[in-house]
């Protein structure tokens, strides 16, 4: 259904490698849990509680990138779905946002080049309170509790 291939956004990313319904699990993220302090900037990670993240996984789930506009996101758990039909070979990314709740987290510059791109990927608690309202279905589970 996916597959890793080059990106213009991050060197790598992944990919439909055949039309995709709206609605359907694409992947589920996996990966060591890690603590706030044992994880390496350096290296992927998904935040997935308030001290709790996800290290690599050396899968296609270490490799799928932000857009400010995707179409994908989390509906239930680690489970990556469909938010709209996917065509074959067309890049599959989701809102950082909808993961990140860190206090100090400074943010990235955001390079997704969508219609409505904020410019810069915050944490979840930053962005404004309309980002909030049309993210929260999207959100990881940890986050649409803390923000109800």
């Amino acid at each position: 259904m996916i597959y890793v291939g080059a990106s213009g956004q991050h060197g790598r990313g992944v990919f439909a490698a055949r039309p995709i319904a709206a609605n359907t699990v694409i992947l589920v993220f996996e990966g060591p849990l890690l603590t706030r302090g044992e994880i390496d900037p350096e290296d992927y990670h998904l935040q997935i509680g308030a001290d709790l993240y996800l290290g690599p996984s050396g899968q296609a789930d270490d490799y799928v990138n932000h857009s400010c506009d995707p179409n994908a996101g989390f509906g239930d758990g680690l489970r990556l779905r469909a938010l709209r039909p996917i065509a074959a070979g067309e890049e599959i990314t989701w809102d950082y946002s909808c993961a990140i709740d860190e206090a100090d987290f400074a943010g990235f510059p955001c390079g997704c080049k969508a219609a409505n791109c904020r410019g810069l990927v915050r944490s979840f608690r930053h962005l404004s309170a309309a980002d909030r309202e049309r993210l929260r279905p999207w959100t990881l589970p940890y986050l649409r509790e803390r923000y109800r």
